[in-house]
């Protein structure tokens, strides 16, 4: 459940502008994942989340220089085979 919650954590913050710990909640949930906030916010650390300013000049959620981490990279894996299966 863990890994598909990051895999879908991964995904969000590529296709929307997300800039708080609430947004990112709200999609979760959205997507059938009932977490709470302290939830969201252990995920956002373990995945090495960061903030960074977008081309609209808000600061949101990017994958951080961690992306060469192997769990990371394994996460990616995951969801590019879920959505070849979709």
């Amino acid at each position: 459940m863990k890994r598909k919650r990051h895999a879908l954590i991964l995904e969000l913050i590529q296709q929307y502008e997300i800039t708080t710990q609430d947004e990112l909640l709200a999609k979760l949930r959205e997507n059938g994942f009932e977490v709470t906030q302290a939830t969201v916010s252990r995920d956002i650390k373990e995945l090495r989340l960061v903030k960074a300013m977008s081309p609209s000049g808000q600061y949101r959620y990017m994958a951080g220089a961690a992306q060469g981490d192997e769990y990371l990279a394994k996460l990616l894996y995951d969801l590019l085979r879920l959505r070849h299966f979709c």
